[in-house]
């Protein structure tokens, strides 16, 4: 899968997103409570990519990670070579008083987008 999607980025002009649950291990960076998605990031080589996540209920926090910082709401990433980033993407409730679930919606600047499926957090 990951060699078709290398070969995706390479032969298309517009970002892609897809999401899916999180399989890795985690990162250092990550909070151990989150809900835990893997986001794939893809487009054209060396291209900055300004990512963002909307429709994030009140009272949880939406985190792009790498294994080295978690970015709270918003992420600039640069795709290598390959034309593929992978992220760990995290839906946190921070307040006890927040609604026990949440999804959100992944954009880039170019108008892409995909939607995060709901997370519960009792």
């Amino acid at each position: 899968m990951l060699f078709f999607a290398m070969l995706l980025a390479l032969a298309q002009t517009q970002p892609h997103l897809a999401i899916e649950p999180w399989t890795g291990s985690d990162f250092q960076t990550t909070s151990l409570t989150a809900a835990k998605y893997r986001l794939e990031v893809s487009g054209r080589p060396n291209d900055v990519l300004h990512l963002s996540a909307k429709n994030v209920a009140s009272g949880w926090l939406a985190a792009f990670c790498t294994p080295r910082l978690c970015s709270p709401q918003r992420l600039d990433v640069t795709l290598p070579s390959s034309g593929l980033a992978v992220l760990q993407f995290e839906l946190i409730r921070e307040s006890g008083g927040a609604p026990k679930r949440s999804g959100a919606t992944i954009a880039v600047d170019s108008g892409a987008s995909v939607r995060v499926p709901e997370a519960y957090r009792g």
